[in-house]
């Protein structure tokens, strides 16, 4: 928008006449009754008549010459960034060359600096270029300095001759008070990174200070003080001792525990059976993450904040502070996928996080597939340690229809859960199991009562696609005749497979199925506590379960022990997609049926790796087999 320089200038006309002729501006004043008017004098009739043919003048003339009263009212440009003056360090690169470039001023000038600016600049970077290098021990240095200007933008050199480096010499590093015993404190601050010999760096020095105190705090240590802290250069001997002293004072332990819910959801007790400590124990930052970490997974909350108050102790202890919201109480979720096994599966599955304030709780699912249908539910109860540690009962029925047999299968169990050291989750059941099954030309209808027993374990550095790891699963079960089931049995599987990342973007999968059953009848024994092998995950290049040992008719019955192992090389190429070479082999045997052998399966496939896990795509050619080759489709976590 223009505005009119007489908008201005007629302002300024006013003002100026008011000023000068406060008689004549506005409406006149008029005097009281009987008050002496008192007349201008002539000398000031005089300047109000130049003020106002100053005002005329100035309204005539647009004010053009009173600077800034003409501007053109406009939105400002936007600001836009100056290039700055670029830096070339000779002599040294790395760490050194970077604090060099943080530390001269030039690198903050703009490309436009004056040039007698710039000079006094580069003289300037010589001394600040000798304290950026004193951080890594080197106090003898020769450095120039020059502004390079024959191009647009100036550019400064920085040439750079080093001297002998600073090493240090003697380094002691001391720990008073209860840290002094803590084996945990000393382990850590032993990787402080400091040793005789090594090259003086000042960084390293004030990060081995930092470790002590982080680590102070983090075990409780919360009047921990250094007594010394000193590094000493002899520069005549270019040597370096530092010497650090530090006082951890008491150590503090796990103090109160305040809960707050909004609204409350569950028991304040079990919340407390969340917390994986005993009272009096000593303080660790690790016990407030996995207090965290617990309570998050738990379901039963949205949001979870666990906060120590540090800075304020209570008699040699520290508070905990809990602030939850409630989670959605019921989930309800569904799945799709696909594999050669199967075909088109479906899933849909019902969750009642919180039946209850006693934190108990309620699943449903169904699961449907070409080969398996199936209904299941489970009523969770927790117990002493609920993150891990909680008593199920569960029932379901089953339909399983493949090539080799068919069965429908009714179960109700019940289940103990619970951790065990060293990371392993041990399961114990019972179940009552009922079968009507068809296998090769027979069928027959079986009762057991079945107890076992489970362990699993599973560690990778990436849940979906992990690059180095492994998975373990172990179960043993049986049945007796004497307790109501149909025949006695006694059954072991081992499952387990690993991870391994190898040079070249290639990463090695073993896998393995190690299985072994005995029973008194074993024609009585259903389809579900035989052993067969083949499949997407068993041996590739065969349809799922059809191998194993066979009867007189040519049909797999299934065997009382198992052995498959695979090796497959994986090769990323792009981001997102790879190849691979595998070898499968082995087979089920013993049983009344005859054993074929060791069948082996070889192929490549395509890898996916898609968002919600990697996606094989496999062609599998059975050796000894009239099959040219196989797909096999199957999306999944490797571990």
């Amino acid at each position: 928008m223009m505005r009119a320089p007489c908008e201005y200038c007629s302002k300024i006309s006013v003002v100026f006449f008011a000023a000068m002729n406060p008689a004549q501006s506005g409406r006149r004043a008029r005097p009281e009754r009987g008050a002496r008017v008192v007349k201008p004098h002539d000398s000031a009739i005089r300047t109000g008549s130049v003020a106002l043919a100053l005002a005329v003048i100035l309204a005539l003339t647009g004010c053009s010459m009173l600077p800034g009263l003409a501007e053109t009212e406009r939105e400002e440009a936007p600001t836009r960034k100056r290039p700055l003056i670029q830096v070339e360090v000779n002599g040294v690169d790395g760490e050194p060359a970077d604090n060099i470039r943080a530390h001269v001023s030039v690198a903050r000038k703009p490309c436009d600096t004056a040039p007698a600016y710039l000079n006094q600049l580069g003289r300037r970077a010589v001394d600040e270029t000798r304290k950026a290098l004193r951080a890594f021990g080197q106090y003898e240095v020769e450095v120039a300095a020059r502004v390079d200007r024959s191009e647009a933008c100036p550019r400064a050199i920085i040439d750079v001759r080093l001297g002998p480096r600073t090493v240090l010499g003697e380094v002691h590093i001391v720990t008073e008070g209860a840290a002094a015993n803590d084996e945990g404190f000393q382990a850590v601050i032993a990787r402080h990174g400091l040793a005789s010999g090594d090259g003086l760096h000042h960084g390293r020095y004030q990060s081995a200070k930092q470790l002590i105190e982080r680590t102070a705090l983090e075990r409780g240590y919360l009047e921990g003080r250094f007594v010394r802290s000193a590094m000493k250069v002899d520069r005549a001997r270019n040597v370096a001792d530092i010497h650090i002293r530090f006082d951890s004072g008491p150590r503090y332990t796990v103090g109160e525990v305040r809960i707050a819910q909004e609204p409350t959801v569950v028991d304040d007790s079990l919340v407390r059976r969340f917390l994986d400590y005993t009272p009096g124990e000593a303080y660790t930052s690790a016990i407030v993450s996995r207090l965290y970490s617990a309570l998050s997974a738990s379901g039963y909350f949205s949001t979870v904040e666990v906060r120590p108050l540090l800075s304020a102790p209570e008699a040699l202890t520290i508070p905990i502070e809990i602030e939850l919201s409630p989670g959605k109480k019921h989930k309800v979720s569904t799945g799709a996928g696909f594999s050669t096994d199967e075909g088109i599966r479906g899933k849909a599955q019902y969750q009642n996080r919180r039946v209850n304030a006693l934190g108990h709780r309620l699943r449903a699912e169904t699961r449907a597939s070409l080969i398996e249908q199936r209904f299941a539910t489970e009523y969770q109860i927790p117990r002493a340690h609920p993150a891990d540690e909680w008593f199920s009962v569960q029932g379901g029925v089953r339909r399983g229809d493949v090539d080799t047999f068919e069965t429908i299968e009714t179960q109700l169990g019940v289940a103990e859960t619970k951790r065990r050291p060293w990371g392993w989750m041990e399961r114990r059941f019972v179940n009552l199991n009922y079968q009507a099954f068809e296998v090769s030309t027979g069928s027959e209808t079986t009762a057991f009562v079945i107890p076992g027993i489970r362990w699993t374990k599973t560690r990778a550095d990436d849940p979906l696609f992990p690059s180095r790891g492994y998975a373990v699963d172990f179960e043993i079960r049986g049945a007796a005749d004497a307790m109501l089931s149909e025949t006695s049995f006694a059954r072991a599987l081992l499952s387990a497979s690993a991870v391994k990342t190898l040079p070249l973007r290639t990463r090695l999968l073993l896998r393995t199925d190690l299985g072994w059953s005995w029973a008194e009848d074993f024609l009585s024994l259903p389809p579900t506590e035989r052993f067969f092998a083949g499949g997407d995950v068993s041996i590739r290049g065969f349809d799922i379960a059809a191998l194993g040992p066979v009867d007189d008719e040519g049909d797999v019955v299934g065997g009382r022990y198992l052995g498959v192992g695979s090796v497959e090389i994986e090769k990323t190429l792009v981001d997102r997609w790879g190849v691979a070479l595998f070898v499968d082999a082995g087979n089920a045997y013993g049983g009344t049926g005859s054993s074929d052998g060791i069948r082996v399966g070889i192929g490549g496939g395509v890898r996916w790796y898609s968002p919600i896990g990697p996606i094989r795509v496999d062609l599998a050619h059975p050796l000894d087999d009239d099959t040219v080759a196989r797909l096999h489709v199957r999306m999944g976590p490797d571990l």
